[in-house]
This record gives C-alpha cells, sequence and structure tokens, in this order.
C-alpha cells in the first residue's frame, strides 16, 4: 500500500450523506450498536461485482482491493460529507465537518498462513479447475461446463494428482445428460463434494468453483484481536480528528462468510476508535460501537 506523507498525492473523491435506512440493532443497550438495513438492495448484482473482485485479486494491490471494498461500503453507509482521500495509515481519510481517518481490515474466520485453512486451500481450487480443465481439453472431449464444490473437511495436498482425477471424471462424461452427478461418480476424489455438468457444448466452456457457505457466527473475541492490533498500529496514522475500523465480512469468500447478529459487538470498546463497524458485503449489512 502507498503511505501517506509529504510529497503524496492521494485520490480524493467528493461525497455526500446517504439516505439509507437505519433503525436500532435490537441489542440490550440501544445506544452502543446501530444496525443498516439497506431495503431495494440487489444482492445478486453484488455479488457479481463481488464475484469479479475474487477473480481478479491475484493482480490487485492491497490497497485496490481495499477501495473496492470501501467504495461498496459507502454506498450502504450514511457516511458524513465531505471528501474521501484514500491512501495508508489509515487507509480512508474523510476530510468534512471532522477529519475522520478510517482503517480497513478483512476478517478472516482463520490463520491465512496454515496449509488446511480457507485462504491457502480456496487458491488451491481455484488453481485445480483450470488445470484440471487443461488436462481434459487435451483430450479433444466435448466442450460442456462443470461446476465443483469441495469438501472443507478433505483439504488439497496434491494439486495435480486431483486435476488429473478431475479430468479423467469429465472424460467419462461424454454421453452424460444435464444434471448434478451422483457422488459414486466421484467417490475416489474424496476432495470434492459436488459437482453439476451443463451437457450443452458451447465453445467457450468454463469449469468453476462453486461456493459453500456454512453460517458460522462471527467470534466476538476474534473481533476483540483485530481491535487490539489495529489499535498498536494506531501511533503510525496520519492526523485526524478521529478514527473508525472498518471490518470487512466478504460474503463472496468462503475465508470470511461469517453470520454478524445484533449482539455481535456487545461490549465492545476501544481507546482509539470512535467508532467499529462490521460490515458484510452484498446484502449490505452493518453493526457497528456507537
Amino acid at each position: 500500500m502507498e503511505h501517506g506523507g509529504a510529497g503524496v498525492n492521494h485520490p480524493v473523491f467528493s461525497i455526500s450523506s446517504s439516505k439509507t435506512c437505519k433503525r436500532p440493532a435490537g441489542h440490550r443497550d440501544p445506544s452502543t450498536t446501530k444496525f443498516y438495513d439497506r431495503r431495494g438492495y440487489n444482492p445478486e448484482k453484488a455479488g457479481k461485482l463481488l464475484c469479479d473482485l475474487l477473480n481478479a485479486r491475484a493482480t490487485m494491490k492491497n490497497s485496490e482491493i481495499e477501495q473496492y471494498y470501501f467504495e461498496m461500503f459507502r454506498r450502504d453507509y450514511p457516511l458524513p460529507e465531505g471528501a474521501v482521500e484514500y491512501g495508508d495509515k489509515p487507509d480512508v481519510i474523510v476530510r468534512g465537518a471532522r477529519t475522520i481517518g478510517i482503517e480497513i481490515r478483512n476478517f478472516f474466520l482463520e490463520d491465512g498462513s496454515l496449509p488446511d485453512g480457507e485462504q491457502i486451500q480456496r487458491k488451491a481450487r481455484e488453481a485445480v479447475i483450470p488445470k484440471a480443465h487443461h488436462l481434459y481439453q487435451a483430450q479433444a472431449g466435448k466442450k460442456f461446463e462443470l461446476t465443483f464444490a469441495f469438501d472443507r473437511s478433505v483439504p488439497i495436498r496434491d494439486q495435480t494428482s486431483v486435476a488429473q482425477k478431475i479430468a479423467d471424471l469429465a472424460a467419462t462424461l461424454q454421453k452424460s445428460e444435464t444434471g448434478q452427478l451422483w457422488r459414486d461418480d466421484f467417490r475416489h476424489i474424496p476432495e470434492l463434494s459436488f459437482a453439476y455438468l451443463n451437457a450443452t457444448e458451447n465453445p467457450d466452456a468454463c469449469w468453476r468453483v462453486s461456493q459453500v457457505y456454512d453460517g458460522v457466527f462471527m467470534s466476538l473475541d476474534k473481533l476483540r484481536t483485530i481491535v487490539e492490533e489495529k489499535e498498536l498500529k494506531a501511533k503510525d496514522y496520519r492526523p485526524c480528528e478521529t478514527y473508525w475500523l472498518l471490518v470487512v465480512v466478504d460474503f463472496m469468500d468462503r475465508a470470511q462468510d461469517q453470520e454478524i447478529g445484533v449482539d455481535s459487538l456487545a461490549g465492545l470498546t476501544s481507546q482509539v476508535f470512535e467508532k467499529i463497524i462490521v460490515y458484510k458485503t452484498c446484502f449490505g449489512q452493518i453493526v457497528e460501537t456507537h
């Protein structure tokens, strides 16, 4: 990410206050939490946009990803009027009646360095399917489409081996009709949990990974750890009158997707951040301390 300081020009965007409907989250003390309800929101359109982000993530800088999330967030949240400046430490500054510094952080379910963790396994899955498709295409088979889902309890250890097994499976489907494959068809590939065949031939046939969601509830203890980690770095932030922490839960990323409830921030406080905001993309769900 680019660092702020003298001589650094940050992109600036003008904004005005949102008219998003808001209501209390139902916490025992409504003054401590707010919940924003996006009525008339189009999650299908937002989901496609976010899916495009995931596909392009490998080539995007962290600062570009943060800007993408914030542009999505500002459509769902009534920000104070002012100009938005993107930079680093903090990631965003809103210059209006007050100067508000906003630090952005994704909320991953697991440590991203764990080989069996979702962040690593997601990349493995996204690498296996194109590799399998390439191996299958070398056999000059029918140009049909396949969609796969993977079993989280069986991590991918050998991408080449799994890709070859999937390619071999596809080779057996030349006379199959459109529909979900029987589990027995791919029982020899324990990494897979689901496979669907679109038997209609297409010159641009695509194989893809389907997302599967577990409905895990957000951990307040993990959120506290995120807040504490960011508080330790606050001494390096550019001067602002106040600071907010925006914690993003990316609905389209299985490594992050989790449920945020009305009591998600119960008792959460900070000596650095005036507001701690948890934002779940696509559906525009927002819970904040207040």
